[in-house]
Formats: structure tokens, C-alpha cells, sequence
């Protein structure tokens, strides 16, 4: 009986890892748009950012906060230190990601990644129409 309850929470943690990863790829692109200067249409790079955004926001709100507090028994001052070690991580992997991609742009392997990381946990609504929008872009930017 206790495997039954352990898997779902394996499975959870596992998805929050991915998401947290995703979440640094994103703070890694937000920064890359930054770098891009004039490299891209204005408009564009605002709805890729919206997108974006739309996203982290999904991942932080539908995965990785209620899924810290259920892997810390509701205990709300242990998903709060849980929440800023998957900052800390989420930074680490922006700079990974930073080092390996110094250029100014934003690549064809940016709008791959944004897309596997969909594929893991996907918006709905409008979160998901803004989501097809920015990789749309980015697959134009990479062009």
C-alpha cells in the first residue's frame, strides 16, 4: 500500500524538477531578448515575452507550488524554503544555459526546449494560445 502513495509523489517531484528547469530556460531567454537589442520586431518580442510569462506563471502556480506544498505534507514554512532552493536552481540553470548560448539571439534549440517542456506540462486556454504564439516567434527568430 505505501508504494501507491510513494509513486504519485516521485512522479511529482520528478515533474517539479523538469519545470523548475524550464523555469531557468525561460529566465534565460527573458535575458536573451534583453541582449537582442533591435535584432527583433518590438512587437514580436513582447508577445514572445507574454507567452513566456504566461508559461512560468502556469508551471509556478498549477505545478510547482502546489506541488511543494503536497510533497511537504501542507507544511508552509517547509514549501517556502523548498520554493527557494528551486529558485536558487532555477538561477543556476539560466546560467548553464547563459554559458552555453553567449550570443545574442535566440536559437532554434530555445524554441525546442520551451516545446519539450510543454509537452510535460501543458497550459490550456489562452496560457497555451500565447505559448504556440511565442514559439512561433522564436521559431522565426531563429530563422
Amino acid at each position: 500500500m505505501a508504494l501507491l502513495f510513494l509513486i504519485p509523489q516521485l512522479s511529482m517531484a520528478a515533474l517539479i524538477n523538469e519545470m523548475q528547469t524550464c523555469q531557468g530556460l525561460i529566465e534565460h531567454i527573458d535575458k536573451k531578448l534583453d541582449e537582442t537589442g533591435s535584432k527583433y520586431d518590438k512587437g514580436a518580442v513582447k508577445k514572445v515575452r507574454n507567452g513566456l510569462e504566461g508559461y512560468n506563471q502556469y508551471i509556478q502556480r498549477d505545478i510547482v507550488t502546489p506541488g511543494l506544498l503536497k510533497y511537504s505534507g501542507g507544511d508552509q514554512s517547509k514549501a517556502k524554503a523548498m520554493q527557494e532552493q528551486v529558485d536558487a536552481y532555477k538561477k543556476t540553470v539560466a546560467k548553464r544555459y547563459d554559458l552555453t548560448y553567449p550570443q545574442n539571439e535566440i536559437f532554434m534549440n530555445h524554441a525546442m526546449a520551451v516545446n519539450e517542456c510543454a509537452k510535460q506540462a501543458v497550459p490550456s486556454g489562452q496560457e497555451l494560445e500565447d505559448l504556440k504564439e511565442a514559439l512561433n516567434l522564436m521559431v522565426e527568430f531563429a530563422q
